[in-house]
């Protein structure tokens, strides 16, 4: 190929400045709906009430970071956004409430072979990022908070036996009262948004809620309280979950018409640059 070509290759296929995927691979994960993301079997076999798959933080990584960047996750359950982190060779930040919890975190993290120096773990109180993190250090934030207490609550779609994520007094899961719950996120996020960078990302996967007559549009609610706190919403995934799902049941039957809930909301939100900058 002979200079000239090469030049103009190079002008027509500018630098990407955002991360390090190609355009075809962009392409394929800028599409809204993805329904290719699934537990392993290992992933399934762990003792986890809600643990999100490691592939969805990586794609996210993937997508919002290059490598050398900063991840932090203030919800880290098992710790599969800190180990999909640092396989991609990002620094990670995990908090959790939960003893039991951290600690097959930290074992995961152990046998899955990445560079133990790039991962951080707290066993903390998500309200506590600002002692722990750094302000202004964290390029991407991805993370799940707890669904308010449906894990407490008998589940007629997959009937789940209720539990308690964790015995602390600061669970979230433990909140009654719906708008106390959201109060209580908003406060934790308020704090997440100081240690994000200017124009950094903040990605949230939740699932809306139903308790018999009554509904919770979780993914609404919890994207007005982001915005409050400074945070602006830049897009939405549907993660399509219908492949793990095998035993639907006719909700509501013959007397109400009700939705099975098969997918969650990636929401995708930005800090603001400083003033003067692009």
């Amino acid at each position: 190929m002979g200079t000239e070509e090469q030049a103009r290759k190079k002008r027509a296929s500018p630098p990407n400045k955002a991360n390090d995927l190609d355009g075809k691979t962009w392409c394929r994960y800028s599409i809204s709906v993805w329904s290719d993301i699934r537990k392993t079997p290992e992933e399934m076999a762990l003792n986890h009430p809600a643990l999100f798959p490691e592939a969805l933080p990586a794609r996210l990584i993937q997508c919002f970071t290059k490598p050398g960047a900063m991840v932090l996750d203030p919800f880290a359950g098992v710790g599969s956004t800190l180990i999909a982190a640092a396989r991609a060779n990002r620094r990670a930040v995990g908090i959790e409430i939960s003893e039991e919890y951290v600690e097959i975190a930290r074992r995961r993290i152990s046998q899955s072979g990445v560079n133990p120096n790039l991962v951080e773990l707290y066993c903390a109180d998500a309200s506590r990022v600002p002692e722990l993190v750094p302000k202004e250090s964290v390029d991407l934030v991805v993370t799940s908070p707890p669904y308010w207490d449906v894990l407490r609550q008998q589940r007629t779609a997959d009937r789940k036996t209720p539990q308690d994520y964790s015995a602390s007094p600061n669970n979230l899961g433990a909140i009654k009262d719906y708008p106390s719950f959201l109060q209580k996120l908003k406060h934790i996020f308020q704090r997440v948004q100081t240690v994000i960078k200017p124009g950094g990302y903040c990605c949230v996967v939740v699932m809306d809620i139903r308790k018999r007559s009554k509904f919770f549009p979780l993914h609404i609610d919890l994207t007005a309280a982001l915005q409050d706190v400074g945070l602006t919403l830049d897009d939405i995934i549907i993660w399509d979950r219908r492949q793990e799902y095998n035993h639907f049941r006719p909700l509501g039957y013959p007397s109400v018409f009700r939705i099975n809930k098969a997918h969650e909301f990636i929401l995708i939100f930005k800090t603001a640059n400083h003033a003067g900058s692009r």
